[in-house]
């Protein structure tokens, strides 16, 4: 998903905060044939149209290796205003949101072919999800038609929204791909963590702003219901602006149980966080660091929600909105959410005081309970739990990579990814035991994280957090690694499409000592989603 929150809240009033063999195949019957031509340095770049009319990008080096990179993009929006609408391919290779850089120029150096296309549907993008798990086959069979047997392997990669295009592709057309890369990846249901990014809105109407009706406005098609979730974020934009100016110290004003109680606004934006699963780490907050203004490392947590809140909250909308065209009105739902189990009781400890100690938790969770739940639509419910369905049953080779405190994508989508990938492997795997026929099923699947440093927290002389400074060099944001952690991880793929296998353990651990902040720990586990709906 790239999205320039940072700089598009700016846009609308909010600049204080802060994606098994060689394959032969025929091309698609309506698409015209590439236009290329080789610059001096001897990349071919090809560029053409699919059948529906959405571009595409192949580059190829005159040092061309056989091992092709098809790249899927995160999510776009349809309407411009909070972010920039794309008019072409703007992603041909792994890009840092932080840096603007790709690493194009080291896949061509070392003999990688990249594809890249624009996942716009007649002009819509959005969760267009079924549209482009077909446009991904048709860029594969143009491909294959251009360079036939010089394509030896294949490798389907890419970033954010890309995982739950993806994951469902490699299972619908298996032969597409020898290799699988999801980059800061989504985990089929997106249902599992657009129910989070909704309750951010609903819990703050109870405690901020009872205005905000979050997701319980959506279902509105086309450029009305765009404005109509744009006006939803402003309401929570600009309560985090007031946040930032203050940091939640003044007491809470809602509900009115609790006016008056002492119990400060921060403590409240600290719960929200919690419950929704928003990493207690962002770019300028390591969650450690204290100073005369930040006494406390679980208030240095609450300053880093508050500056990923942002960006959650702003793409959770966005795509909500997008989902919503699709169900229909009504997909959100708290009805039976509870809200006191969605609280881990480690957190509980660790972010005491920041939560106004225990009674301030029990009375905040008290009025949370009893306040008045979102109702929503079966159909619309249904459907939203239905998206993006798909079955983990791909044994490809496929590595994850994510990071430890994603502000947009939580990093239990890995995880998550995993857990799937294992209940499948398992399941053969106990099948296969019981017969001893065929090939014995191995598991496949590999989970890297980029880490940030330990301590990382600016202060200025006051000692109020130095959101200004540089940000962490590693494990923050979204979509955003550093050039030697994306070429490794592509490097990684390609190993893997040639062996079929995901590199061992042995061997991360190594090439961790070579890459900084890359974790050497195969079994490394961030924070869980808040949600499981299944399948």
């Amino acid at each position: 998903m790239k999205l320039s929150i940072r700089k598009s809240i700016a846009t609308v009033g909010a600049a204080a905060l802060v994606a098994a063999g060689v394959l032969v195949s025929v091309p698609a019957a309506n698409a015209a044939a590439p236009t290329c031509a080789t610059d001096k340095t001897g990349i071919e770049t090809c560029t053409g149209k699919l059948e529906n009319g959405a571009g595409y990008v192949f580059k190829v080096p005159a040092n061309f290796k056989g091992t092709m990179f098809f790249w899927e993009h995160g999510f776009r929006p349809t309407y411009p205003g909070v972010s920039a609408v794309p008019t072409g391919v703007e992603e041909i290779t792994p890009y840092s949101n932080s840096t603007r850089k790709d690493i194009s120029k080291q896949m061509m150096l070392a003999g990688y072919g990249v594809a890249a296309y624009d996942g716009t549907v007649k002009g819509a993008r959005g969760w267009n999800n079924t549209f482009r798990v077909e446009m991904l086959k048709e860029v594969i069979d143009t491909a294959m038609a251009k360079y036939g047997a010089k394509i030896q392997k294949k490798v389907v990669y890419g970033s954010s929204q890309a995982g739950s295009i993806i994951t469902p592709f490699v299972e619908k057309y298996p032969t597409y791909a020898d290799s699988v890369g999801i980059l800061a990846g989504t985990t089929p249901s997106i249902a599992d963590s657009l129910q989070s990014a909704c309750d951010i809105f609903y819990i703050l109407s109870v405690f901020a702003d009872p205005n905000i009706k979050g997701c319980a406005a959506l279902g509105v098609k086309g450029q009305a219901g765009h404005m109509a979730s744009v006006g939803e974020l402003l309401k929570v934009v600009a309560l985090l602006k007031g946040w930032q100016v203050n940091y939640g110290a003044p007491g809470l004003e809602y509900p009115a149980a609790l006016k008056g109680s002492g119990i400060p606004q921060r403590s409240a934006l600290l719960l929200t966080g919690l419950l929704t699963g928003v990493p207690t780490k962002s770019a300028h907050m390591d969650g450690i660091s204290t100073s005369a203004l930040v006494p406390e490392g679980s208030i240095n947590a609450t300053v880093a929600i508050l500056e990923n809140m942002a960006d959650a909250v702003a793409t959770g909308m966005l795509a909500g909105q997008s989902l919503s065209e699709i169900t229909g009105p009504g997909f959100y739902d708290n009805t039976k959410t509870n809200w006191a189990a969605m609280l881990d009781e480690g957190d509980a400890g660790r972010y005491n005081l920041g939560l106004s100690g225990d009674d301030g938790i029990n009375n905040m969770l008290a009025v949370l309970s009893m306040a008045p739940r979102v109702t929503g639509d079966a159909a619309a419910i249904a459907k939203f739990k239905a998206l993006d369905k798909s079955s983990f049953t791909s044994k490809h080779p496929t590595i994850l990579l994510s990071n430890e405190a994603d502000r947009l994508v939580f990093p239990g989508n890995s995880s998550r990814y995993v857990d799937r990938k294992r209940e499948v492997y398992e399941k053969s795997l106990a099948a296969w035991e019981k017969t001893m026929n065929g090939r014995k099923p191995i598991w496949n699947t590999l989970a890297l994280y980029a880490i940030t440093p330990e301590t990382y927290t600016k202060f200025t002389a006051t000692g109020a957090p130095d959101l200004t400074a540089a940000p962490a060099v590693s494990g923050v944001g979204h979509q955003d690694f550093t050039t030697k952690q994306m070429k490794t991880w592509v490097d990684m793929l390609a190993i893997a499409a040639k062996t079929g296998k995901v590199p061992t353990s042995a061997y991360v651990e190594y090439i961790a000592t070579k890459v900084p902040y890359l974790s050497g720990d195969v079994d490394y586990r961030p924070a869980d989603l808040k949600y499981n709906f299944g399948y």
